[in-house]
């Protein structure tokens, strides 16, 4: 009951740190159900870094290494030492900057964007499975908000 309690407490008196809550309890609640994400991963022999990695160079477009590292929080060596893993593996490209050929971009490959679209559909489905158990009143207005979230966001 005290959870409950704390949540109605958190919709009251909403703030970020109290709708990431929120968000993070309820993609725990049905995230990773049946693990298709998890096999996806593993048949692509990638780790949730890697993937993270080519999410955010899949958003942001090719950029630099240290314009990856910087959004990822990473410190330059790591940075390099997973582009040299994703560049082996064929996930990721390096290719000339337009504007100073000494400079190297980093974009994801035809292959990376295949895994990406791969864990996508897995994640949805088990996001899916998961927001089954709600009714499809909550599931209709949780879509609209998410929606909204979304919008606002771009």
């Amino acid at each position: 009951m005290s959870e409950l309690f704390d949540m109605r407490k958190q919709v009251q008196a909403p703030d970020g740190l109290a709708a990431g809550k929120l968000l993070a309890d309820l993609v725990d609640r049905v995230s990773h159900r049946g693990g298709q994400t998890l096999r996806v991963m593993s048949e692509a022999n990638v780790t949730l870094q890697q993937v993270l990695l080519l999410t955010r160079l899949g958003h942001e477009g090719p950029c630099s290494a240290s314009d990856l590292a910087n959004s990822l929080n990473l410190s330059p060596p790591a940075i390099s030492q997973a582009i040299d893993r994703l560049t082996n593996a064929e996930l990721v490209s390096r290719i000339e900057d337009p504007v100073d050929r000494r400079k190297k971009q980093l974009a994801t490959t035809e292959r990376a964007n295949r895994l990406l679209d791969r864990l996508a559909t897995a994640r949805a489905h088990e996001y899916g499975a998961g927001l089954s158990r709600l009714s499809k009143e909550t599931q209709r207005q949780l879509a609209m908000v998410v929606r909204a979230a979304l919008i606002q966001l771009k």
